[in-house]
């Protein structure tokens, strides 16, 4: 696992708290970059970070920082700042978003998200784990920025719009339709929040209640099925645009039979 400059500051501060590191002893990058492998912008990080935290200091006509006298009492109260638990999951979530957008799905790692918080790489996981449940958390972020509109019309046309809606999103993220789960209510509320306002759409039909359930299910696993297969090509939505029209009449005829 790759290190950031928390995970060696945070090995130097327990040497120090030990006293094996003790004060006037000299820190260069290059002892960093060759005991970590790690690159001279992290050794440069890690100096810093450790001088901000008052454990080294700058010495006149020296090279690196040296450990300062009162070094070890000062590793030996440091404790992690205590970050609220759902703030920080939703600056994990939001900083996930940010690389699945810029640089795809394949791009998001806890490492990444570390590094750009400034945190030790495996205090993400504290907060997000396993992977599968940070995207699911990660779909439900985008999902709460679109919520369904207001019911207005018959229940073809709504949910003919929230269809559409949803094709939108999947467009605009590629990633998304990979990571979207219409289950597990608790991770993802804004998510099912789009099945359950299908389901409340379709309130006056004459069909039983589970059918209903089905149909809100079955079309939004198609939008998401029909995102899956997305190839950039100019026929996408219109291919998406066939498929839902047919859909939706295979519906009206369910809708048809429970009236008869």
């Amino acid at each position: 696992m790759a290190l950031i400059a928390a995970d060696i500051v945070a090995e130097l501060r327990r040497r120090i708290a030990a006293r094996e590191l003790r004060p006037g002893e000299l820190l260069t990058f290059r002892d960093l970059m060759r005991e970590w492998d790690v690159s001279m912008h992290i050794a440069f990080k890690a100096l810093r970070l450790m001088r901000d935290e008052g454990l080294t200091g700058k010495v006149r006509r020296v090279h690196g920082m040296v450990v300062t006298e009162d070094a070890a009492s000062v590793a030996s109260a440091w404790r992690p700042p205590p970050p609220a638990s759902l703030g920080f999951r939703t600056q994990v979530v939001g900083i996930a978003i940010e690389l699945a957008d810029t640089e795809g799905l394949a791009a998001v790692s806890m490492r990444r998200i570390a590094e750009r918080l400034g945190v030790a790489t495996m205090t993400p996981y504290r907060h997000v784990r396993p992977r599968a449940r940070l995207e699911i958390l990660m779909a439900d972020a985008v999902f709460a920025e679109h919520p369904p509109p207001k019911h207005v019309g018959v229940w073809r046309a709504q949910l003919e719009q929230l269809c559409r809606m949803q094709w939108q999103m999947y467009r605009s993220r590629p990633w998304l339709a990979r990571t979207v789960c219409f289950q597990r209510s608790e991770l993802n509320p804004h998510v099912v929040a789009h099945v359950e306002w299908a389901m409340r759409a379709m309130a006056g039909v004459h069909l039983p209640a589970q059918t209903v359930s089905q149909i809100a299910a079955t079309a939004a696993d198609f939008v998401r099925g029909t995102a899956l297969d997305l190839d950039g090509a100019d026929d996408d939505t219109a291919l998406f645009e066939f498929g839902l029209q047919r859909l939706l009449e295979g519906f009206a005829l369910l809708e048809s039979a429970g009236r008869r």
